[in-house]
């Protein structure tokens, strides 16, 4: 702000959705099923960021690197990270975090690449969805089922409607922490969020209130207010000639605190 620039990490967002996501359910929304597996998922569906915050870059202009503007090899790297992170932990768990990574894969696919770019895009799509078939044969789930993106496309199956569901806790938890960290609210709702089993799907919508707060409606968590801490660091706001110059302001930084609200 002004004349400093607050950065947060990625997997520092990730984490504060991750705190958000205990919260999620009350009379009408109902808790991830299974429970502990979803919440551990959203908080580590960034995990693999530290392969480039530990030593961020900068746009062309010279400014700090926004997630939006990532550079498809960079991005394939921290995705793929994430991935191999979780690996040894739970299934079910590592199925939703493979699930957000082959999903950011399918946003940029909708973009233009060179031919270079478009094939290491489609090795890692390849790698995900082997990596699917194989997390599913462990949970026992189908593999018959015709998917666009890890998701099933017929909407009569419980189990897959059950994955889908948490699928989207994982983004709304997401969105809500991009839209609390981001200079700009870059999403201003998040569609097709069930409630319930068998409920029909809402729309969650956000309004930035203030700098630091959002509020969301229809309102999915435990507590009408929800106040939570992020780390931070502030260097100088401006261009830097070059990348190391930019690394060294950043780890002389010390890190800070930010508190952010979510409300009804």
């Amino acid at each position: 702000m002004g004349d400093t620039f607050f950065l947060f990490a990625q997997h520092d967002h990730a984490q504060l959705s991750g705190e958000l996501a205990r919260h999620y359910g009350n009379r009408l929304f109902a808790r991830p099923d299974p429970l502990e597996p979803t919440i551990v998922a959203v908080g580590l569906h960034d995990c693999g960021w530290p392969l480039h915050d530990d030593r961020p870059t900068l746009n062309k202009e010279g400014l700090p690197l926004d997630v939006f503007e990532t550079p498809l090899d960079i991005a394939i790297g921290v995705w793929q990270t994430g991935v191999e992170r979780v690996a040894d932990q739970d299934v079910y768990m590592q199925l939703l975090v493979s699930l957000h990574v082959l999903g950011l894969s399918g946003f940029a696919a909708a973009r233009q690449h060179d031919r270079r770019e478009q094939f290491e895009l489609n090795k890692f799509q390849h790698r995900q969805i082997e990596k699917q078939v194989e997390l599913r044969k462990q949970l026992g789930m189908s593999l018959d089922v015709p998917l666009k993106l890890g998701l099933a496309i017929r909407s009569d199956l419980a189990e897959e409607e059950r994955l889908r569901r948490n699928h989207n806790i994982v983004q709304a938890m997401d969105r809500i922490s991009l839209g609390l960290c981001c200079t700009d609210l870059v999403f201003e709702k998040i569609e097709g969020i069930q409630p319930r089993p068998g409920a029909a799907a809402v729309t969650l919508n956000f309004i930035r209130t203030d700098d630091f707060a959002l509020q969301v409606q229809p309102w999915p968590f435990d507590l009408q207010k929800i106040e939570l801490d992020i780390a931070y660091r502030p260097v100088a706001a401006g261009r830097y000639e070059d990348v190391e110059e930019f690394r060294k302001a950043y780890a002389d930084a010390a890190p800070m605190s930010m508190k952010m609200t979510v409300h009804s």
